[in-house]
């Protein structure tokens, strides 16, 4: 997954293949689940258009959603700092 490529789409409105392009690595499934529960937990928006048109389906971070952006911003610093030294640690 390239995370960068990941935080564009976040900010703006895109299609489900280009959410999916950005997470390599992460299956329909979980992709399709994730953006339901997003959806349900007012995270993120889905546009959908017309059933009977040929129109994408496209999805954008709400006001909620983009409010994550710093403290999830802050845990992917915390992250790059402290994970081989987390993961050198022995086991007890």
């Amino acid at each position: 997954m390239d995370p960068h490529r990941a935080r564009r789409t976040g900010e703006r409105r895109c299609r489900y293949q280009e959410l999916d392009a950005a997470l390599d690595g992460v299956s329909q499934k979980v992709l399709t689940n994730t953006l339901r529960r997003t959806e349900r937990d007012r995270l993120v928006e889905c546009e959908r258009g017309p059933s009977y048109v040929d129109t994408p389906t496209l999805y954008q971070l709400t006001d909620l959603g983009r409010s994550l952006r710093v403290p999830l911003a802050a845990l992917g610093r915390w992250v790059d700092d402290h994970w081989l030294v987390a993961r050198r640690r022995p086991r007890t």
